[in-house]
């Protein structure tokens, strides 16, 4: 009966994986179980002995003479069977061991007793905690393992790159294809898709929502919460209810399925992963040699938040706007000779102001990449630098320049940006709520 509920259970555990890190596994279960064996050999060995005896008294004319006669006979069978330990059963002994330590794990969670049920109810704000039914997320420490049920979903910014690189290769393959949107706005999207891909190096960002806990903000504090609780607790904490999403990068070589079939399908999927920073963050970089490259390339990431829009645009023939780009474009370098002379609270010069819309007059029309942008700007930023005699730091003048660009509706390589009611060129809705930033080891469902 034991062995029957155990193989009921056993059956109940079949994983049908994504994406295993190997080495992670390996890594892991070595920290807790020290070395880990390659290979298992299971021996049998069955043994067979019989024994047959007999014998008898015989008279003889001296007296009387015993005789005996014994035979044994024993078989020995052995069997063997050598088994390599796969990547599979390694992760099984690994989930086994840590099982009851994860702080978060996915399923089905134990009945919440009335007595808890009333201390939840009549908790004062953020005066409450019963992991893992709701805890405060300054617990969540870097290392930590966590087991979180979520909607699997690639980064905006990858889905869009692997659309770009697919109609590339199909551009490529039809002149006349090619002839028909081929225009500045798809050249500059393949280039910085090629460069993203660079960036990427075979890494892949995932951004996914949590389906069984949500964040809210009490007192200061971000508390993780079980959805099916909300009921449970003070109104305070629904109006503060925001989603919870799961964030880190994956190695493409890594998974088991085909990417395109798991990543852009928004399946349901676990995962077990660990804590790469403290606590939930406000904000996440996809790509991560973004924050290093800001360094030199201080419009970098600008470049990165319009890419989608702005490559998706291309794909489908642009935004229908009856706005004339041009004059956006001279208000825009109008307006950011402005936030550069009030930035060091300073007042215009009329002279300056002349000059500024001179360069906007005849230099408008030259804007429409993001090489040609940072050039016309910065002809405006040297004039205004001359006019006033102040210098300024290279990532101020890309702030500004963005923020000049962005007051009258237009993205850093100078094209419009898509208007909120149509949804051409978005892949990804505005995210709201907070992050849990984490290196994943296994996605199966």
């Amino acid at each position: 009966m034991k062995v029957l509920r155990r193989r009921l259970h056993e059956l109940k555990r079949l994983r049908e994986f994504i994406y295993l890190d190997e080495v992670s596994v390996t890594s892991l279960l070595a920290s807790i179980l020290g070395a880990i064996p390659s290979e298992i050999t299971e021996k049998l060995t069955n043994s067979t002995r019989s024994e047959t005896s007999g014998g008898g008294e015989y008279k003889l004319a001296s007296g009387k003479v015993n005789a005996g006669k014994k035979r044994e006979v024993t078989r020995t069978s052995d069997y063997q069977v050598l088994r390599k330990a796969s990547i599979q059963a390694t992760f099984k002994d690994l989930y086994a061991s840590v099982e009851s330590s994860l702080l978060v794990r996915s399923g089905h969670l134990p009945e919440l007793k009335p007595a808890v049920r009333r201390r939840i109810r009549n908790a004062s704000p953020g005066g409450v905690e019963i992991a893992p039914w709701i805890f405060n997320s300054a617990v969540l420490k870097r290392g930590q393992l966590l087991e979180l049920e979520v909607e699997l979903r690639a980064d905006a910014i990858f889905r869009t790159s692997t659309i770009i690189s697919s109609m590339t290769n199909i551009i490529g393959q039809s002149p006349a294809l090619a002839a028909e949107i081929d225009t500045q706005e798809m050249r500059t999207a393949i280039e910085i898709n090629g460069f993203i891909e660079e960036l990427m190096a075979g890494l892949i960002p995932i951004k996914c929502q949590v389906l069984d806990y949500e964040i809210s903000s009490i007192t200061g504090h971000d508390y993780i919460v079980h959805s099916s609780l909300f009921s449970e607790l003070p109104l305070i904490y629904r109006r503060n209810r925001k989603p919870l999403h799961l964030v880190g990068v994956v190695e493409e070589a890594l998974f088991w399925k085909d990417i395109r079939r798991v990543l852009f399908s928004s399946s349901p999927v676990k995962v077990l992963c660990r804590v790469g920073r403290d606590r939930v963050q406000d904000s996440w970089s996809p790509v991560k040699l973004v924050d290093v490259l800001k360094e030199v390339i201080p419009d970098m990431e600008s470049a990165m938040d319009d890419f989608g829009p702005s490559a998706l645009r291309a794909l489908t023939g642009g935004v229908d706007d009856n706005r004339d780009v041009s004059q956006l474009r001279e208000a825009a370098l109008i307006r950011y000779g402005e936030l550069l002379v009030d930035s060091q609270g300073l007042t215009m010069p009329a002279d300056l102001r002349s000059r500024i819309a001179e360069i906007a007059s005849t230099r408008s029309s030259q804007l429409g990449s993001v090489t040609a942008n940072r050039i016309v700007f910065g002809e405006v930023a040297e004039c205004v630098s001359n006019g006033i005699s102040r210098q300024f730091a290279p990532g101020d003048l890309a702030g500004l320049r963005g923020q000049a660009m962005s007051q009258f509706g237009l993205m850093v390589d100078g094209s419009l940006s898509v208007r909120p009611e149509n949804s051409s060129g978005r892949l990804d809705e505005v995210v709201e709520g907070k992050f849990i930033d984490a290196e994943i080891v296994a996605i199966y469902w």
